[in-house]
């Protein structure tokens, strides 16, 4: 009887550590917070609103548990994105926390969700009895608290289980409901906590109208609130010439100023007249000879010339598509391009072209003069396509946008507007031809009776060069990728008036040093599904104390929404996917009817409206202002962690004015992902000092473990960070001290296990194990090899303790004497990890 006992027991004990390590296989360890700052929030709710709340649970203890769970799980997936349905959760009477598991599918009403809360704590409770010392030494983790970010406590007067988490709720019921939320300041934004507050006491009182409600359906946000996020900030309507297209306002300028210089190009200059006449006589001997119908695509196999400004002009005034085609292509691409565009004619500076069966026209062997040059009147509208731009977006073939004449001409004239762009300017045209931003540099000066300086691609390519050319042709206006920007000095940009950064995320003290320069700095953002530029922030010397230069507010005729997976406004603060509507869409991807339905969604706040879904993740400022947060599939997982690689570059560019750019990616290190830090630095900067600067500022899991100091960084012919070109790493990359040799056996040993956990050759007993490389679960995988091979019992806190082999070493010999009371000399041998000993008395 007594053996059946014990099988029975030992069965249970089975099933119970089956059901943990399965519960939390694949669990990333939390973030240890010893040390943090912690900040609380409090709220009390009492009077009609607890009413709904006891009518609601009926004073049973199980039920009133499982709605506070269930209210607390729903608003932190409403509020938190990364939030994975893992909650430590503790009740008055339970002797452990339970780590419960909730649904993070949003799909179901809110009536079913309480009813899979509830099975999720009944099922827990089954293995309640299992202690945390032992769910920890089952599964390897530190302490029960680091199975999740979050924890809940409810009459419970234990502080154990709030300890160790990013956000903590406690609440108490008297007469009343208290409710206190803490929270670890700068790892959990201190607005999420004041609404996590105050939508607890919302929503108890909406629960009870709300069950049947779906939880996509359901907004936290107040009336007020909603209109604040989609009408107040999206405030942009304004008066622009609806009917006018690119042409219409190009020959406009041209009446005003015939003799103003429009193109710069090496020794060419050609005035507004000029230019209107020479694209004039382009098209009409397209239209003779090749016979373009409106709503042709023809493409542009040009380098950035006065000559690809002629053939733009040429082929909108023909009511043609332009396709710009950058000469640098791979030919796999450019037959791609001109296959899927279904081009019909392509103009270039050659007589062949190895693009097969499409007509070519050679520009340079047209006689002009012998060609009318009058305007050619084609009946064009607001709404008819002007060009096509390939973007390669994040996974398979590229895909052409189409964007009609309305979408640039007010996208354009905003920008005039707004970068106060007048004839005297001379705007440069940066970026490649093949890229969106070249028709927002062409048509910004076009339109303003500006000049439109032209570099060439090789003068661009070498950064003194292009100071020259900024100097020679006493340019005024210039739009950088941040990358770009970096490599230039404040005196080399002397005598420009006003510069915009767009593309990447802007670099907050370039931006401040320019603008102390004296120099109008502007940061926009736009998808090139919307017409190049849809928000723009001029930044100031009051934006000293910001670590992110935000993309400001909508341009004129546009919305932004920010909203989560249900498509619902987050609130101020929270961080949401970027949607944008209005007049600057793009008609459709070229020829792709299915990605354009799933891209260009029905828009809910305005009926009979599109709304683009740009992928960006980002945030409302409580000025209206809007702050990037890097794109959706910019994210990455690194050991169950998900890293927005964005954060860690702008942290390390505040490190000091000696890192001019960072990029930070994930490469592969001994069969494992690890984040790698790409820097340019002034001087020689001390790796060690980069790292100990970010773990003040970033949770451990965001802490790269290789950095990797560059000249310069590798950029695309677009001026943006060319991150397949960065550098493989090495094992000089990772941070070391100076090589000191085992001393002993123990060290010896030591050594030989820190090489095969991290991977890593030639390890002094000096080196940190978390400058190596190691991170929490190395260590259970150290610790494991070390209590094996030396019959020891270290726990994990011995580790984190102690970080190098020589203060290991010496604890696990006092350990092996304190156990066995005797001493023993180790010898190994390092060809097959053996551990040999010989005993002495």
């Amino acid at each position: 009887m007594k053996i059946m006992e014990r099988n029975i027991e030992l069965n249970s004990e089975n099933l119970t550590s089956r059901y943990w390590r399965k519960k939390t296989i694949n669990r990333a360890q939390a973030l240890e917070t010893k040390d943090k700052q912690i900040s609380l929030e409090s709220i009390t709710i009492k009077g009609e609103e607890l009413q709904y709340f006891t009518k609601l649970t009926n004073t049973n203890l199980l039920a009133q548990y499982t709605v506070i769970n269930a209210i607390y799980s729903f608003l932190l997936k409403k509020l938190i994105s990364e939030f994975d349905g893992f909650v430590v959760s503790h009740y008055q009477g339970q002797e452990n926390p339970l780590l419960l598991a909730f649904p993070t599918t949003l799909d179901i009403t809110f009536k079913e969700y309480l009813q899979k809360v509830k099975e999720e704590i009944l099922e827990t409770l089954k293995y309640a009895d299992y202690s945390n010392v032992q769910i920890v030494e089952k599964t390897g983790f530190t302490t029960l608290s680091n199975l999740s970010h979050y924890a809940i406590s409810i009459n419970s007067n234990s502080e154990a289980v709030c300890n160790g988490v990013l956000l903590a709720v406690k609440i108490k019921e008297n007469q009343d409901l208290d409710i206190q939320v803490s929270y670890v300041e700068g790892f959990v934004n201190k607005a999420i906590v004041e609404y996590l507050a105050s939508y607890f006491e919302g929503f108890i009182v909406d629960l009870e109208h709300n069950l049947g409600t779906t939880l996509t359906a359901y907004s936290v946000l107040s009336e007020n609130e909603k209109q604040q996020l989609l009408v107040d900030f999206n405030a942009t309507d304004a008066v622009y010439p609806k009917d006018k297209t690119i042409v219409d306002l190009f020959e406009e300028q041209v009446e005003k100023t015939p003799n103003a210089v429009a193109v710069v190009f090496k020794d060419t200059t050609l005035t507004y007249q000029e230019l209107n006449e020479r694209s004039n006589q382009l098209a009409r001997y397209i239209n003779d000879n090749h016979k373009v119908n409106k709503g042709d695509i023809v493409g542009a196999f040009l380098p950035k010339s006065d000559n690809g400004v002629i053939t733009l002009l040429a082929i909108m005034k023909l009511g043609a598509v332009y396709l710009p085609i950058d000469t640098n292509y791979p030919q796999e691409r450019i037959d791609y391009l001109v296959q899927d565009s279904a081009l019909k004619l392509v103009i270039s500076d050659c007589d062949t072209l190895a693009i097969a069966q499409i007509k070519n026209i050679n520009i340079n062997s047209i006689n002009f003069d012998a060609i009318f040059s009058d305007n050619m009147n084609v009946a064009i509208t607001a709404d008819d396509l002007a060009y096509v731009i390939y973007t390669s977006g994040s996974t398979g073939n590229p895909k052409g946008v189409a964007i009609a004449h309305g979408s640039n001409v007010n996208m354009s004239l905003d920008q005039i507007k707004t970068f106060e762009v007048t004839a005297s300017d001379k705007v440069v045209w940066f970026a490649s031809v093949a890229f969106d931003a070249s028709i927002s540099e062409i048509m910004m000066s076009l339109y303003s009776g500006a000049s439109l300086c032209i570099p060439t691609e090789e003068v661009i390519k070498d950064k003194h060069q292009f100071v020259s050319f900024l100097k020679e042709t006493s340019a005024t206006v210039v739009t950088f990728p941040p990358s770009y920007l970096g490599l230039l000095s404040e005196e080399e940009l002397a005598g420009l008036r006003c510069i915009i950064t767009a593309g990447e995320p802007a670099n907050a003290s370039k931006a401040l040093a320019v603008v102390e320069a004296g120099i109008d700095y502007y940061n926009a953002y736009g998808p090139t599904e919307c017409a190049v530029c849809v928000s723009i922030y001029k930044v100031t010397q009051q934006d000293h104390n910001k670590a992110i230069i935000p993309i400001g507010t909508p341009i004129a005729n546009t919305k932004i929404y920010i909203l989560d997976e249900a498509l619902q406004p987050v609130p101020i603060g929270v961080t949401g996917k970027l949607y944008v509507a209005g007049t600057g869409l793009a008609k459709a991807y070229l020829h792709k009817p299915e990605l354009t339905a799933e891209k260009f969604i029905t828009n809910p706040f305005h009926e009979g409206e599109k709304m683009y879904d740009t992928g960006d993740l980002g945030c409302w400022l409580a000025d209206g202002n809007i702050e990037f947060l890097g794109r959706k599939d910019y994210q990455v997982k690194v050991r169950g962690y998900r890293i927005e690689l964005g954060e860690i570059e702008n942290t390390l560019l505040q490190y000091s004015q000696n890192v001019k750019q960072a990029v930070v990616e994930v490469r592969e290190n001994n069969k494992e992902k690890v984040l790698v830090a790409y820097f340019v630095a002034n001087n020689n900067l001390e790796k060690g000092d980069l790292r100990s600067f970010l773990q003040k500022r970033l949770p451990d899991y965001m802490i790269p473990a290789f950095y990797v100091a560059l000249k310069e960084l590798p950029l695309t012919p677009n001026g943006k960070i060319d991150r397949k070109a960065l550098p493989e790493i090495a094992s000089h990359d990772i941070i070391r001290r100076e090589y000191v040799a085992p001393r002993n056996s123990t060290e010896e040993y030591l050594v030989a296990i820190w090489q095969d956990v991290l991977g890593i050759e030639k390890i002094g007993t000096t080196d940190n194990f978390f400058e190596l490389g190691g991170h929490s679960l190395k260590v259970t995988k150290m610790l494991y090899q070390i209590n094996r091979t030396f019959e020891v019992e270290l726990q994990i806190k011995n580790v984190l303790a102690l970080q190098n082999i020589i203060e290991l070493a010496k604890m696990i010999e006092n350990e092996i004497v304190f156990v066995k009371g005797i001493t023993t000399n180790r010898t190994i041998d390092l060809a097959t990890n053996k551990n040999l000993e010989v005993w002495e008395i």
